[in-house]
């Protein structure tokens, strides 16, 4: 089993810069992705893994600790490690779309757990990025949002109230972009995104279920109705072991970045 998993020309390469353990777990990686490891197949047992790669058993241990850590395999005492079902989301940051959008294109069922819903004033940086005036009435809807049942985002919304009078009182389990749209008529086209990668809050830890300082994707957004009006301010927290974010390059950029 090892030897049809890594082909008997592939070993740990002893002069290279990358640690033992970082080779196999980039091998292992590559299998999954290209779907030569299925979901729910078995990775052979440490000791298999050990004596076929001629390393040792803690190698192979932090290669498979890694790839748990990223959510590409499960382990559990007395059962072995499996190759996990995917669930992770691709954001494709090149085209619009809310959360709801971009899970339903990965193929999974969208969900929100409200966590808060109320009228705030806003902070210096949401009035700055909502062009209010500071302390100015504005709305905050908190919400973990799910793919398929299983926690992946933590969301951190604010909106202008005087725009969006009534909207608390909505359901607030689906899009908000939709009802921004149906109700308002000022659904966001657009958006500014900043990505930084962080480290998980306890508040973050308790609702995404995973332990703090976990690794997560920050995504701080803006965004903008047609007529180029300011109309959401978010942080959005995105478990970074199931979410993926894309992002398209037009030739003139390339071009420009050549330069």
């Amino acid at each position: 089993m090892t030897g049809t998993i890594f082909g008997e020309g592939w070993a740990v390469a002893g002069e290279s810069a990358k640690p033992a353990w970082v080779q196999i777990e980039e091998q292992l990686t590559e299998r999954i992705e290209a779907g030569r490891l299925a979901p729910g197949e078995r990775i052979p047992p440490e000791r298999e893994l050990a004596e076929h790669l001629a390393v040792s058993r803690m190698t192979v241990r932090q290669a498979l600790a890694s790839l748990a850590a990223r959510g590409l395999v499960e382990r559990g005492v007395g059962r072995g490690t499996f190759v996990r079902e995917s669930g992770t989301v691709t954001h494709d940051l090149t085209r619009f779309t809310g959360f709801t959008g971009q899970v339903e294109r990965s193929g999974l069922l969208a969900g929100a757990q409200l966590i808060e819903a109320a009228h705030r004033p806003a902070p210096e940086t949401v009035a700055d990025a909502l062009g209010l005036e500071a302390e100015a009435p504005a709305l905050r809807i908190e919400r973990v949002r799910s793919g398929g049942g299983r926690a992946m985002t933590l969301e951190d919304t604010w909106l202008p109230a005087e725009r969006f009078p009534g909207l608390l009182e909505r359901d607030l389990g689906g899009s908000i972009y939709a009802l921004m749209d149906e109700h308002y008529g000022l659904g966001p086209v657009s958006a500014t995104e900043r990505l930084e990668p962080v480290a998980a809050r306890a508040h973050d830890a308790e609702h995404l279920g995973i332990a703090e300082g976990a690794p997560l994707m920050l995504v701080e957004r803006t965004s903008y109705a047609a007529d180029g009006t300011p109309v959401e301010f978010a942080r959005d927290r995105h478990r970074g072991d199931r979410a993926r974010f894309v992002i398209r390059v037009a030739p003139d950029d390339l071009r420009a970045r050549a330069r």
